[in-house]
């Protein structure tokens, strides 16, 4: 079987090296990460950007990789990418035996490609994207959305929560869907890792509360730092592990609110597990997300974990604590309850560790994966 993956802006991770000033996202971790294990059961051809250093054809084991050009810019490359990859694939798809896009715009090209060779199409949402726009442009994404996701073979979504949150926003189910969790190299992040807060300039016995992501507005940062000058604990540090468009917003709020003093900016990096290992508190604080794979990687270390009621799989009080969504009041409420309790911070920690390991496997998110594509053949 060979699987044709479209929509991943950077394959393998570390291929960009600063060529495109925008690092890539969860999308992108997600792929990585899946293709590594799915390659055992089939063959996968993924369409991705080429950068300088790069081959345009590379193949990678039981992975075939193509590169095509793009042109650089927030709303440009991932326009210019997806069309380009469009065009590559209306030779590769032959090849193929399903089609596997990540995102609305390389689900929309899917459609083509399936009505012009008769390949099925499982597409993965990876975040309903008209909620990050306005105007006019809400309006046209929204519509394509209904309707990309209206004639896909199967829709894949990261949780129930987020399903549950599809069909309430768009109005409809899809015809067919199933839940995947994202699978992670849950060893690479489980193992035992030393404290790692010297490196970022912070006292060892300082209370670390981190934030791994992009700095846009759907992540919610606002919504932590407001939280963060509420806390009754005013010596809790902030780690904000990332970059983005909105990177110069957040700290003229952070001046605003008087709180240079507390946080930490590291920048991007891929040393996930030494950030995670200087963080005694993680926080998902997006007031939308599929299922970051950041808030996995943290479960797996042992994080305890605040999240936002999205529809993640974390369990308020038992896996995790869980917010309403825009709230900094509530947030820092829970922020404080962890800040005071190393026995509830403990707790949490292996409890969502414990989940992680059990769910959210690389094999596991593979097998899931191939035995859905077995029955999409037709």
């Amino acid at each position: 079987m060979k699987i044709l993956i479209l929509g991943s802006k950077e394959y393998p991770m570390g291929s960009n090296k600063g060529d495109d000033p925008m690092p890539s996202g969860g999308m992108e971790t997600y792929v990585d990460d899946l293709a590594q294990e799915l390659s055992k059961y089939c063959s996968l051809l993924i369409v991705t950007r080429r950068f300088k250093g790069t081959q345009k054809r590379e193949r990678l084991g039981n992975i075939e990789v193509l590169r095509v050009p793009y042109l650089k810019g927030k709303y440009l490359r991932n326009l210019t990418f997806n069309f380009l990859s469009f065009l590559a694939s209306l030779r590769l798809v032959r090849k193929a035996d399903a089609i596997y896009p990540q995102g609305l715009i390389a689900s929309f090209f899917s459609y083509f490609l399936s009505r012009i060779y008769g390949k099925p199409i499982a597409a993965r949402p990876a975040g309903i994207a008209y909620r990050q726009y306005s105007g006019f442009l809400l309006k046209i994404i929204w519509l394509l959305t209904r309707k990309v996701y209206r004639i896909c073979d199967c829709v894949v979504f990261h949780s129930e929560g987020e399903r549950a949150d599809f069909i309430n926003k768009l109005g409809f189910a899809p015809k067919r869907s199933e839940v995947i969790l994202t699978g992670i190299p849950v060893k690479k992040f489980s193992q035992h890792t030393a404290s790692t807060k010297h490196s970022f300039g912070v006292s060892q016995n300082a209370l670390v509360v981190g934030f791994i992501g992009r700095f846009v507005e759907v992540k919610g940062i606002e919504y932590l730092v407001r939280a963060a000058s509420l806390m009754k604990d005013k010596e809790t540090l902030f780690m904000l592990v990332g970059d983005g468009p909105d990177k110069a917003k957040i700290q003229g709020l952070i001046k605003k609110l008087g709180l240079e003093d507390r946080f930490i900016f590291t920048g991007f990096t891929r040393e996930i597990p030494k950030a995670l290992a200087a963080m005694d508190i993680f926080v998902i604080s997006s007031w939308y997300e599929g299922l970051p794979t950041s808030l996995l990687e943290a479960m797996a270390a042992g994080k305890p974990c605040v999240v936002t009621d999205i529809g993640l799989p974390v369990k308020d009080g038992e896996t995790g604590l869980v917010v309403p969504p825009k709230d900094p009041e509530n947030l820092a409420h829970a922020l404080d309850s962890l800040a005071k309790d190393a026995g509830l911070r403990k707790r949490l920690g292996h409890s969502g560790q414990e989940f992680v390991l059990e769910n959210c496997t690389q094999e596991k998110a593979a097998k899931k994966h191939f035995e859905m594509f077995n029955t999409l053949k037709r």
